[in-house]
Order: structure tokens, then C-alpha cells, then sequence
């Protein structure tokens, strides 16, 4: 007969995801994770495969919990909405931003010397997501007419990307939320000048 599970599994990923996201993959060992999720070290095993395995729960789960609050809002919102979601990657209490920086950014950096083929992936797909939403986001306001012609939506949305992460890798370096802020406003600023006229004067 199955050992009952004392505890809720959503839950426990949510405080993985939020250690992991505070201190880091390898800083982080079996005891703590015990201390900080409430998991025991059967269940990290069993349910999980072990730390990795917590681990990649942790990144889907924080994958799907940022594409519900922040990517599919900004897919139907066009310019207007990458500017909002580039804005609250430094204020404070906003779901985007954070004096932890990104768990996905901080996987990379840590996945440079873990190695693992697992991290990378999972990190990967999240930031070819965030690179999709953008895309679209662009593409929808070029066939508005709302931002010039000239605006390569493939090659921008990819720099916006590597725009994101320089926010996260400053306000995690400084421990602040706000710290990216001057990054945030000249990607603003750039993204105001691809508008057009029509998008100014619409009517």
C-alpha cells in the first residue's frame, strides 16, 4: 500500500521554486530543501527523482506561473503591452520583478558550471517563450500600422530578450528590484521611437 503524502505538492514546489530562486541551486542542499519546501528526503527522491528533479518542477512551475501573469497578456497587447511588461521589471511588488533577479537567468549563470542538458533545456524553452510573445506582440502592432516597417520583429524580439536578462543579472548583482532601472528606460525609449505616426495620432 502507497505511503499517504503529507503534504501538498503544489505548495511544496511553490517554496522550491521561491529557495531555489533566493539562494541558488548548489547552495541549496538536501536539509535545507527539507527545512524550506517541508518536503522529507524520501519525498525529494520518490516524487521528484531527487534535487534535480525538484529542481525542473521548480522552473516549470515558475515557467507557467510567469506566461499566466505576464506573457499571455502582453501576446494580445502589442507595443503598448512590451513597454508595461519592461516597466515593472523594476517596480516594486510587481509579479516581473524581483532583488533575486530571474530563476531562469540565475540557472544559466549556475548552469555554466553544472552542466546539466535538463536546466539548460528547461531555461532554454522559457526564453525562446518569452521570445515567441514578443514577437508576436510586434508583429501584431506592425500590422496595425502601429510601429514602423522597418523594425525587424525576429531580430528585435531577440534583443529584447538579451534586454530582459541584463535587467534580471543587475537587480540580482545589487539586490535590488530597481536596480536595472536604466536599462528599462532606454529599451523604453527605443521602443517608443519604432512608433509611428498612426500610432501617436490614430485618429
Amino acid at each position: 500500500m502507497a505511503r499517504p503524502k503529507s503534504y501538498d505538492r503544489t505548495e511544496a514546489i511553490r517554496l522550491a521554486c521561491n529557495a531555489f530562486w533566493e539562494h541558488g541551486y548548489e547552495a541549496l542542499g538536501v536539509r535545507a530543501l527539507e527545512q524550506l519546501t517541508g518536503l522529507n528526503k524520501f519525498a525529494i527522491r520518490t516524487e521528484f527523482g531527487g534535487k534535480e528533479g525538484l529542481y525542473l518542477a521548480a522552473l516549470a512551475y515558475y515557467h507557467s506561473a510567469a506566461k499566466e501573469a505576464v506573457l499571455t497578456p502582453m501576446r494580445s497587447g502589442g507595443i503598448d503591452a512590451v513597454q508595461h511588461f519592461f516597466r515593472k521589471l523594476v517596480v516594486e511588488g510587481s509579479v516581473n520583478s524581483s532583488a533575486w533577479g530571474c530563476l531562469m537567468v540565475n540557472t544559466g549563470i549556475e548552469n555554466a558550471e553544472i552542466g546539466s542538458t535538463r536546466l539548460q533545456d528547461a531555461a532554454d524553452d522559457y526564453w525562446q517563450d518569452l521570445r515567441d510573445h514578443f514577437r508576436h506582440a510586434l508583429q501584431m502592432s506592425q500590422n496595425r500600422r502601429d510601429i514602423k516597417n522597418s523594425v525587424d520583429v525576429d531580430q528585435a524580439s531577440r534583443g529584447l530578450v538579451t534586454a530582459v536578462m541584463g535587467v534580471h543579472t543587475m537587480n540580482r548583482i545589487s539586490g535590488a528590484h530597481d536596480a536595472g532601472q536604466p536599462l528599462v528606460d532606454m529599451i523604453v525609449t527605443m521602443l517608443t521611437s519604432w512608433r509611428t505616426d498612426h500610432a501617436n495620432n490614430p485618429l
